[in-house]
């Protein structure tokens, strides 16, 4: 399959018409004067060959599509759509009056050739076209998070076992597996409707819908396949143990990563967090330069999945696109881990991450950051001094912690005045020292300073970047299923509001031509 660049060779007519119906400083013909699209044929040359195949539609026509897309808020029917009757819409397009536009279903081909790892580099450009053009100070960078709700229904857990059970024996069948037993065990569950009688009987419902979830899965693994149906054989076997997962008792204190439902098996449930409703979906980081607001780094995680394990990487996508690490970095509490300080602290970039509240203050206790260690050259705890003025020594290092226990005696807790505050323990007080706790200790001491204080001011500005995608963008619910696609939906939108800024900063003259990083 081959692809030539689609000629813009309006005719004169088309011409004269347009000018009279799309004026000179449209928002489009503005984003199209500032941005060249082309960049992506490089991008994607080697999808395609010269040789072989029908000739295919221009990656660059394409793109912009996509453009308009996240730009409008449309399905690939509706741009389609759109286009055809919208004179800027093909204008910006680079077509002609007569010119004929593709199918919708080009673009989910598209989406499904480039994959998430080539919309990066796309997006990964216009951050390279900001450098170029001066926009990027690197004096001091942003990060957020976003929750992206999942579009799919959230099924219970009997509906979930019925459907991945079905999908397990369509494979099974499709494959050439005999399944004759499994199938008519399926078929008395599904008609058997005691289960909604009591509780006892819901259980043992379920119970046996899990045993045949096994059965199913356990045939599936068994199966001989070829090469191409092995994939599939693999994420049928992966959604069946995710539903099986569901049926096991949750370690207390682990974080929850279950199969939320079999729709799309990559979303996961939120963490709850305090005054924040949970949801099932991801979570869209983004890292972005104060002083232009274009975004430098983005990604995409499950729901469930910390915000200060992004830190790191966002942090590296900003160095590899802009040439080098931020003067300073500003976020929220959910990023402001011992080791993401520790890296930051090595990377001599100013920490401005909001420290979060120690968690005996919640409760009006004392946490570790009221305790006073002493620390040899080497930043190994030697004894503690407590509130009321108790020395612990000799802390034991805690393999599974990474950190110190310091132990205070019965007799140094007895009769203290400020043990209500400290320990309810009949024993004395345990103190854990994490290897951090010196950083953790700086942070909370300069949350009152005017540069902590102005950098958490600057950090607000990320909220504008997640409302322009939630509202315009259509980002508040994602459009596709499966980590991937919502990544590449992620990235377009992404690249969509770096171009309107490259457009806006072109419109009023900003930014300065210069070498671009390597």
């Amino acid at each position: 399959m081959q692809h030539q660049p689609q000629p813009d060779c309006r005719s004169l007519y088309d011409d004269y018409f347009v000018r009279q119906l799309v004026p000179d400083d449209h928002p489009l013909l503005e984003i199209d004067r500032a941005v060249d699209f082309c960049f992506v044929r490089e991008v994607v040359s080697d999808l395609y060959s010269p040789e072989r195949g029908r000739r295919a539609v221009d990656p660059a026509l394409l793109l912009r599509l996509c453009f308009l897309q996240a730009y409008y808020d449309l399905s690939d029917r509706e741009v389609i759509e759109r286009a055809r009757s919208d004179v800027a819409c093909r204008c910006f397009l680079h077509l002609g009056l007569e010119d004929a536009l593709p199918d919708a279903s080009t673009l989910s081909v598209f989406r499904s050739r480039l994959g998430a790892e080539r919309f990066k580099q796309i997006f990964n450009y216009s951050v390279g076209m900001a450098v170029e053009r001066g926009l990027v100070q690197g004096r001091l960078v942003l990060v957020d998070s976003y929750g992206v709700v999942a579009d799919m229904a959230i099924p219970r857990m009997r509906r979930l076992l019925m459907r991945v059970v079905d999908r397990g024996l369509r494979l099974l069948e499709m494959l050439g597996v005999e399944a004759s037993e499994l199938e008519a065990e399926r078929g008395a569950l599904s008609k058997d409707n005691s289960w909604g009688m009591s509780k006892q009987l819901r259980e043992q419902d379920l119970a046996r819908w899990f045993v045949l979830c096994g059965q199913v899965r356990a045939a599936l693994a068994g199966a001989q396949v070829s090469y191409e149906q092995d994939k599939q054989r693999a994420q049928m076997v992966k959604l069946l143990d995710g539903a099986l997962a569901r049926g096991e008792p949750q370690q207390k204190g682990a974080r929850g990563d279950r199969l939320a439902g079999d729709v799309d098996a990559d979303a996961r449930w939120s963490v709850r967090e305090r005054g924040k409703k949970a949801f099932v979906g991801y979570k869209e980081q983004i890292v972005i330069d104060a002083d232009s607001e274009i975004i430098t780094g983005a990604g995409l995680t499950p729901a469930n999945e910390d915000d200060s394990t992004a830190l790191l990487d966002l942090l590296d996508e900003h160095k590899r696109n802009v040439g080098g690490d931020p003067e300073g970095l500003a976020g929220d509490s959910g990023y402001a881990s011992g080791s993401n300080r520790a890296e930051l602290q090595e990377r001599e970039i100013d920490d401005f991450l909001a420290p979060p509240t120690p968690k005996g203050h919640k409760r009006g206790m004392f946490s570790a950051t009221d305790f006073a260690p002493e620390f040899d050259h080497e930043g190994t705890p030697l004894r503690v001094r407590c509130p009321a003025g108790q020395v612990a020594a000799g802390g034991s290092w805690q393999e599974d912690k990474c950190g110190w226990n310091f132990y205070f005696s019965k007799a140094q807790c007895a009769g203290c005045p400020l043990r209500m505050r400290c320990s309810k323990s009949k024993r004395g007080r345990t103190l854990f020292i994490s290897p951090h706790w010196q950083l953790t200790k700086r942070a909370l001491e300069r949350v009152e300073t005017p540069q902590f204080v102005a950098a958490q001011v600057a950090r607000l500005g990320i909220e504008r970047q997640f409302a322009h995608q939630q509202r315009r963008c259509g980002l508040k619910r994602t459009r596709y299923r499966g980590l991937d696609r919502v990544a590449a939906q992620v990235f377009v939108t992404c690249f969509t509001l770096n171009v309107l800024k490259l457009t806006k900063a072109a419109r009023s003259g900003v930014g300065v031509k210069r070498k671009r990083a390597s």
